[in-house]
């Protein structure tokens, strides 16, 4: 089984980062499972250093991503790839991918939330950027998660403290999940809590933290990539992706041709 995951520009602009998601599904994956880290683009450079973290809190630049990731899911159907994970917190183009492909798409976000209501009441993800805020309520509200989640809860810490745990200074990092796990279980009754952004789920599963006072801690690689395997024995099966409803239905390809054409 091969399997495209497709990141932003973080991926690859963080040292160390992708060397780290890869080490994290090697400890899950099949041995016939192919699993590629892919980032919008897939090179290091300063202008993708520059935009990492930054795009993503304005609307029209996060768009400018989806497309692309759009593009990179698109390009993975054609190259044989039997499934997609869409390793972004917010879930970008999620919907939209699994209109224009017939491969299974999943997304960070969604396969979360999934997984937290078998692991419990309400949950909570733990974020770093408040700038995102809306995007990760717009994701809860269109998944249909909202009696289930509890407010978002934010860490003190930034990407450059993510960064630097990545090159194993984590004491600032740990410090601000510690103390916002404790505000997510004790003001709001948590009892699963989510890793945001991506780079912090690699950080709490190197360290070995899978509970908090009681409450569980997710790690999302494991359900991304079982229930990734699953969809496509789904698919294989014949239970492929619905097709009725606007955002279900899958454009003609000599219209998507032409709109190509036409917008060049």
């Amino acid at each position: 089984m091969r399997i495209w995951e497709q990141g932003l520009v973080a991926t690859y602009s963080l040292p160390g980062y992708k060397a780290l998601i890869e080490e994290h599904y090697a400890a899950y994956k099949r041995p016939d499972t192919l699993i590629e880290i892919h980032g919008v683009k897939d090179e290091a450079s300063e202008i993708a250093a520059k935009v990492a973290g930054r795009a993503v809190n304005y609307a029209y630049l996060h768009r400018i991503h989806d497309n692309q990731i759009l593009r990179n899911i698109q390009r993975a159907e054609r190259e044989g790839f039997d499934a997609v994970l869409i390793g972004v917190l917010q879930d970008s183009g999620l919907r939209e991918a699994r209109s224009i492909v017939d491969i299974p798409v999943l997304g960070y976000g969604e396969v979360s939330m999934l997984a937290a209501c078998t692991l419990g009441e309400r949950f909570s993800f733990l974020c770093i950027n408040p700038q995102m805020d809306p995007l990760v309520r717009q994701m809860i509200d269109e998944r249909g998660m909202a009696a289930r989640a509890a407010p978002t809860t934010y860490l003190d810490c930034g990407y450059d403290d993510l960064n630097a745990a990545v090159q194993g200074r984590s004491d600032r990092f740990m410090a601000a999940f510690e103390d916002a796990a404790k505000r997510a279980t004790k003001q709001h009754g948590v009892g699963v809590l989510l890793p945001g952004q991506t780079i912090i789920a690699e950080l709490l599963w190197k360290a070995g933290i899978t509970r908090f006072d009681d409450a569980v801690v997710l790690d999302p690689r494991l359900p991304m990539l079982r229930m990734a395997e699953m969809a496509v024995e789904m698919r294989k099966a014949g239970m492929g992706v619905s097709r009725r409803g606007f955002y279900w239905a899958k454009p003609p390809a000599d219209l998507s041709a032409a709109m190509d054409q036409f917008y060049g």
